[in-house]
């Protein structure tokens, strides 16, 4: 008898959220799977948690301990019988009829490779901080090769504990590899951690079509313990970009969105070399490999001016540190595209008045006063754009925020980067904290700062944009 889906849980000694996790998907109202817990060598009472539940649709997979996150669900992958697989994660929930409606599309078309489902998101405690991750609108069917093309300027990236997807359509001799770590040949690498929520949708495109709900339908949690504040995750979104570039070209969009891909690629290598610059001083060594990024990310906007928005950062940049000529570069970048329209992100508009505001002289902190001492949640990109852009109006910035581990401790832009709960223990005032998340969940990042520093005035980098 054919099982039409597989859901595979994926934990590692997070009992307390692995409860919750298991309950939502047991009682589901859509029943008819197999359910894999994928234990990644848990050295507390996950066992026992999960030999709590009494179903006949669960299967106990303990790994033995060390592998990355990326072998267990490659592992799921493998062992799944399923025809279509979810492979989902121990912190976070899944609404009651959430497999329901993504398995009622796949009966009614049966065409469809993969359905992810629009998110909210929780804290620790299961309070809710945003309503949804993609803004409210209608459910979408992408044809074939067409969420390749369109995934760059809509950011339908699915929720990786929401994404069904045909397991058949992957590689078996590529899974294998994966699985015990050999190089895939080809000049292609294994999947770097957290790029598999760009690549397999796309993988799944390339073949047939694929299908977003809007509806939020799982519950994404934002904790300390999660895997994205132990990740490069820079070094995750530029694979997946240099992937989906790969993919484009063997699409019938590969004229019009090859440039975009470009363009991008071009943005994640700066922002992969800005988070490496220790002191407040750029070398012109690397103003000039930001220059020779920003040309080879430009050189086909002909063919589709509407990829420039995605060099929008590169360009301010390089206005603020390069010396000759960058102002021209960053007039003649505007003057190229067209005027950002609705389908595009908050953060796009915001970049180009930026842009805009960099080119009549003006400055996102010049209602600061000299001296004012500030600090700015993040450092990568944006977060550097906004250190250089208070140090030419006088600002201070006291440090950069940031909860990824990674990143924390280093000396960048010759300021420090602590965790936040820095906050909790500074002891001088401060004029302001700046968000530099180009997403827009500023409520949400408001919550996490209020818990460490309930005084200091928070303001985004949209919002600077804005009251100039």
């Amino acid at each position: 008898m054919t099982i039409p889906l597989t859901v595979a849980l994926l934990t590692y000694n997070r009992p307390h959220y692995l409860r919750l996790a298991l309950r939502a998907i047991i009682e589901q109202t859509y029943t008819d799977f197999e359910l894999l817990v994928m234990d990644n060598g848990s050295t507390d009472d996950t066992p026992e948690v999960v030999l709590g539940f009494k179903d006949d649709r669960l299967r106990y997979v303990r790994n033995a301990p060390g592998h990355p996150a990326s072998f267990n669900g490659t592992s799921a992958v493998l062992i799944a019988r399923g025809k279509r697989l979810l492979i989902t994660h121990d912190d976070d929930i899944m609404e009651p009829d959430m497999l329901q409606r993504q398995m009622s599309m796949f009966e009614r078309q049966p065409e469809l490779a993969a359905i992810w489902t629009n998110q909210s998101t929780i804290d620790e405690n299961g309070q809710r901080l945003l309503e949804h991750l993609a803004p409210p609108g209608p459910d979408r069917i992408y044809a074939r090769g067409e969420y390749i093309a369109r995934a760059a300027e809509e950011r339908h990236w699915h929720p990786p504990s929401s994404l069904i997807f045909t397991p058949g359509l992957l590689s078996l001799a590529t899974l294998h590899k994966g699985y015990r770590g050999l190089p895939l040949g080809n000049g292609k690498r294994p999947l770097v951690e957290g790029s598999g929520d760009y690549i397999i949708p796309a993988k799944m495109n390339l073949k047939a079509p694929v299908a977003f709900l809007n509806a939020p339908l799982l519950r994404y949690r934002q904790h300390g313990g999660q895997e994205t504040n132990h990740a490069d995750l820079t070094g995750a979104v530029l694979h997946g970009y240099v992937s989906l570039r790969r993919f484009v070209v063997r699409t019938s969009y590969k004229q019009q969105y090859t440039p975009v891909y470009d363009a991008l690629i071009a943005r994640y290598k700066a922002q992969k070399q800005v988070t490496e610059i220790p002191g407040a001083t750029t070398s012109t060594a690397a103003i000039r490999r930001f220059q020779q990024m920003f040309a080879q990310g430009s050189k086909d906007l002909a063919a589709n001016p509407r990829a420039g928005f995605q060099l929008l950062p590169l360009a301010i940049l390089l206005d603020q540190i390069a010396k000759q000529g960058a102002n021209d570069q960053l007039e003649r970048l505007l003057l190229s595209m067209p005027t950002p329209d609705e389908t595009l992100q908050t953060s796009i508009h915001r970049l180009h008045r930026w842009a805009s505001h960099r080119c009549e002289g003006r400055n996102l902190f010049q209602k600061f006063a000299p001296g004012s001492q500030v600090v700015i949640l993040g450092s990568v990109l944006l977060s550097a754009l906004l250190v250089h852009e208070a140090r030419q109006a006088g600002v201070n910035i006291a440090c950069c925020l940031d909860s990824s581990v990674t990143r924390q401790g280093r000396d960048w832009l010759g300021v420090q980067i602590v965790e936040p709960a820095w906050l909790a223990d500074n002891h001088k005032p401060l004029d302001a904290i700046v968000l530099s998340s180009e997403r827009d969940h500023e409520d949400e990042l408001i919550h996490m700062l209020r818990r460490h520093d309930a005084v200091t005035p928070i303001v985004s980098w949209k919002q600077l944009v804005e009251q100039l």
